[in-house]
């Protein structure tokens, strides 16, 4: 792997990290709107929804662009555990988010409508 291609793989998965944390601070802002009643219960659900499927998307485009398979060697751009870490906080995230939003659908039913 050139330098080149190196930073460039870097830049690529410390922007894809960041849109992971961005859509997770957006989650959080959702959820503190529906509380506040500043937004509707439906209106956080059908905002929250395409933004955990952003940070899945984020999440597998960091996994490919901060390792670089070519033949039998693997050569990360950033450190194996660090990366793994990540990797799984962002889909435990996602995958948490949506039955989080799905919970909060189901509970507040009555102040959807």
């Amino acid at each position: 792997m050139s330098k080149k291609s190196f930073y460039t793989r870097l830049v690529l998965s410390v922007l894809f990290m960041l849109v992971c944390i961005g859509g997770a601070a957006a989650e959080g802002v959702y959820y503190y709107m529906c509380r506040t009643e500043k937004i509707p219960y439906m209106q956080g659900f059908l905002m929250a929804i395409p933004t955990a499927i952003i940070i899945f998307w984020g999440s597998c485009f960091f996994d490919a662009a901060s390792l670089d398979k070519s033949g039998d060697k693997k050569r990360y751009v950033i450190k194996r555990v660090p990366r793994k870490v990540l990797g799984t906080l962002f889909t435990l995230f996602c995958s948490g988010a949506v039955l989080f939003w799905l919970y909060v659908y189901h509970t507040n039913i009555a102040k959807l409508f």
